[in-house]
């Protein structure tokens, strides 16, 4: 499994919001991000994407009991 990485964008020098990357490339079709804290918990993270239509009717599978899981 690959791990999500927190992203700060920054457009023509000024910082302009937050992203979700993986192996330090931002993910495609990301609508918004929003970053929930409260107090004594983790932060989380709520992404929202865009789906193609070519992505909604032809998700892949992915068999759970057939992955790994790693430790975070």
């Amino acid at each position: 499994m690959k791990h999500i990485q927190l992203a700060k964008l920054y457009k023509h020098g000024q910082f302009f919001g937050y992203g979700l990357a993986v192996d330090g490339e931002l993910l495609n079709q990301q609508e918004s991000t929003t970053i929930i804290t409260n107090p004594n918990e983790q932060p989380k993270l709520i992404a929202q994407f865009h789906l193609k239509e070519q992505q909604a009717e032809n998700p892949i599978i992915i068999h759970l009991d057939q992955v790994e899981s790693t430790p975070m």
